[in-house]
Protein backbone atom coordinates (compact mmCIF):
# COMPACT_ATOMS: atom_id res chain seq x y z
CA UNK A 1 0.00 0.00 0.00
CA UNK A 2 3.10 2.67 1.22
CA UNK A 3 4.30 1.41 -2.36
CA UNK A 4 1.35 2.38 -4.55
CA UNK A 5 1.07 5.37 -2.62
CA UNK A 6 4.72 6.42 -3.09
CA UNK A 7 4.83 5.40 -6.63
CA UNK A 8 1.31 7.61 -7.49
CA UNK A 9 2.77 10.76 -5.52
CA UNK A 10 6.26 10.10 -7.65
CA UNK A 11 4.11 9.49 -10.82
CA UNK A 12 2.07 13.21 -10.14
CA UNK A 13 4.36 15.04 -9.21
CA UNK A 14 6.68 13.98 -12.47
CA UNK A 15 3.57 15.02 -14.43
CA UNK A 16 2.69 17.96 -12.61
CA UNK A 17 6.45 20.21 -13.29
CA UNK A 18 6.56 21.95 -16.13
CA UNK A 19 9.07 21.35 -19.01
CA UNK A 20 11.61 23.63 -18.86
CA UNK A 21 15.35 24.56 -18.84
CA UNK A 22 14.60 25.46 -15.61
CA UNK A 23 15.77 22.80 -12.82
CA UNK A 24 13.13 19.94 -12.26
CA UNK A 25 12.39 17.28 -10.13
CA UNK A 26 11.40 16.04 -6.14
CA UNK A 27 12.74 13.73 -3.36
CA UNK A 28 9.89 11.48 -2.14
CA UNK A 29 10.68 9.33 1.00
CA UNK A 30 8.55 7.38 3.42
CA UNK A 31 9.79 4.94 5.80
CA UNK A 32 8.12 2.01 8.22
CA UNK A 33 7.45 3.03 12.07
CA UNK A 34 10.39 0.99 13.09
CA UNK A 35 13.01 2.00 10.10
CA UNK A 36 16.11 3.37 11.19
CA UNK A 37 16.83 6.37 11.44
CA UNK A 38 13.30 8.47 10.08
CA UNK A 39 11.25 5.93 12.67
CA UNK A 40 8.09 6.53 10.38
CA UNK A 41 8.54 10.03 9.07
CA UNK A 42 8.48 10.88 5.58
CA UNK A 43 8.46 13.75 2.87
CA UNK A 44 8.04 15.03 -0.40
CA UNK A 45 10.34 17.54 -1.93
CA UNK A 46 10.39 19.61 -5.09
CA UNK A 47 11.67 22.04 -6.51
CA UNK A 48 15.11 20.83 -6.47
CA UNK A 49 17.19 23.69 -5.36
CA UNK A 50 16.06 21.98 -1.90
CA UNK A 51 18.15 19.11 -2.79
CA UNK A 52 20.87 17.67 -5.30
CA UNK A 53 22.52 14.30 -6.53
CA UNK A 54 26.37 13.91 -6.90
CA UNK A 55 28.69 11.22 -7.94
CA UNK A 56 31.76 10.89 -5.36
CA UNK A 57 34.40 8.98 -7.55
CA UNK A 58 37.38 9.50 -4.69
CA UNK A 59 35.03 7.85 -2.21
CA UNK A 60 34.28 4.45 -3.39
CA UNK A 61 32.22 6.00 -7.02
CA UNK A 62 28.91 6.62 -4.41
CA UNK A 63 26.04 8.73 -5.31
CA UNK A 64 25.23 10.97 -2.69
CA UNK A 65 21.24 12.52 -2.55
CA UNK A 66 20.92 15.30 -0.28
CA UNK A 67 17.66 16.54 0.77
CA UNK A 68 16.31 19.19 2.78
CA UNK A 69 12.35 20.60 2.91
CA UNK A 70 11.11 24.30 2.35
CA UNK A 71 10.91 25.15 6.33
CA UNK A 72 14.56 23.57 7.23
CA UNK A 73 13.07 21.59 9.63
CA UNK A 74 14.34 18.30 8.20
CA UNK A 75 17.56 17.03 6.58
CA UNK A 76 17.93 13.91 4.92
CA UNK A 77 21.01 12.45 2.89
CA UNK A 78 21.32 8.86 1.18
CA UNK A 79 24.20 7.66 -0.27
CA UNK A 80 24.17 4.44 -2.44
CA UNK A 81 27.19 2.10 -3.41
CA UNK A 82 28.31 -0.49 -5.12
CA UNK A 83 29.79 -3.38 -3.11
CA UNK A 84 32.54 -4.22 -5.55
CA UNK A 85 33.59 -0.20 -5.83
CA UNK A 86 32.40 0.25 -9.38
CA UNK A 87 30.90 3.20 -10.87
CA UNK A 88 26.90 2.73 -10.71
CA UNK A 89 25.13 3.36 -13.87
CA UNK A 90 21.78 2.22 -15.20
CA UNK A 91 20.08 -1.03 -13.51
CA UNK A 92 18.94 -3.03 -10.58
CA UNK A 93 21.15 -3.60 -7.45
CA UNK A 94 20.34 -5.89 -4.75
CA UNK A 95 21.99 -6.21 -1.37
CA UNK A 96 24.36 -3.25 -1.95
CA UNK A 97 25.31 -0.29 -0.10
CA UNK A 98 22.63 2.08 1.04
CA UNK A 99 23.52 4.85 3.90
CA UNK A 100 20.57 7.01 5.29
CA UNK A 101 21.33 9.84 7.25
CA UNK A 102 18.01 11.69 8.88
CA UNK A 103 18.66 14.47 11.10
CA UNK A 104 22.49 13.53 11.58
CA UNK A 105 22.01 10.31 12.55
CA UNK A 106 22.72 7.69 10.06
CA UNK A 107 21.96 3.97 9.29
CA UNK A 108 24.26 1.69 7.12
CA UNK A 109 22.38 -1.31 5.06
CA UNK A 110 24.45 -3.52 3.39
CA UNK A 111 21.73 -5.71 1.90
CA UNK A 112 19.93 -2.07 0.51
CA UNK A 113 18.30 -2.11 -2.94
CA UNK A 114 18.23 0.42 -5.40
CA UNK A 115 17.41 1.23 -9.27
CA UNK A 116 18.78 3.75 -11.39
CA UNK A 117 15.75 3.87 -14.03
CA UNK A 118 18.27 6.80 -15.87
CA UNK A 119 21.74 8.64 -15.32
CA UNK A 120 22.93 11.10 -17.77
CA UNK A 121 26.45 13.16 -17.00
CA UNK A 122 26.74 17.05 -18.21
CA UNK A 123 30.50 18.13 -19.75
CA UNK A 124 32.09 18.60 -16.27
CA UNK A 125 31.16 14.86 -15.97
CA UNK A 126 28.84 15.34 -13.19
CA UNK A 127 25.28 13.63 -12.71
CA UNK A 128 22.82 16.29 -14.80
CA UNK A 129 19.70 13.49 -15.16
CA UNK A 130 19.07 10.77 -12.14
CA UNK A 131 15.85 8.71 -12.03
CA UNK A 132 15.66 6.09 -9.33
CA UNK A 133 14.47 3.99 -6.70
CA UNK A 134 15.83 3.30 -2.96
CA UNK A 135 15.09 0.58 -0.28
CA UNK A 136 16.90 0.82 2.98
CA UNK A 137 16.27 -2.37 5.40
CA UNK A 138 16.93 -2.46 9.69
CA UNK A 139 17.82 -6.00 9.34
CA UNK A 140 15.50 -8.47 9.31
CA UNK A 141 12.95 -6.33 11.51
CA UNK A 142 9.43 -6.24 10.48
CA UNK A 143 7.74 -2.63 10.32
CA UNK A 144 11.88 -1.13 9.20
CA UNK A 145 11.89 -0.05 5.44
CA UNK A 146 12.81 3.13 4.27
CA UNK A 147 11.36 3.69 0.62
CA UNK A 148 12.61 6.57 -1.66
CA UNK A 149 11.95 7.77 -5.11
CA UNK A 150 14.52 10.39 -6.74
CA UNK A 151 13.79 12.46 -9.90
CA UNK A 152 16.24 15.06 -10.74
CA UNK A 153 17.64 17.05 -13.93
CA UNK A 154 20.18 19.95 -13.53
Amino acid sequence: MIRSVLAAAALLLATAVPASADATGYLIWDSDPDASPTHGNSGSWTPPELFSVREDPEDGNLIRIKGESPDSRDYIMIELARNDGQRIGEGHFADQKVLVVYHGIGTWDDGGDFAVEHIAYNAEGLISEFDGAVEHHNGDRPNSTFRAKISYRR
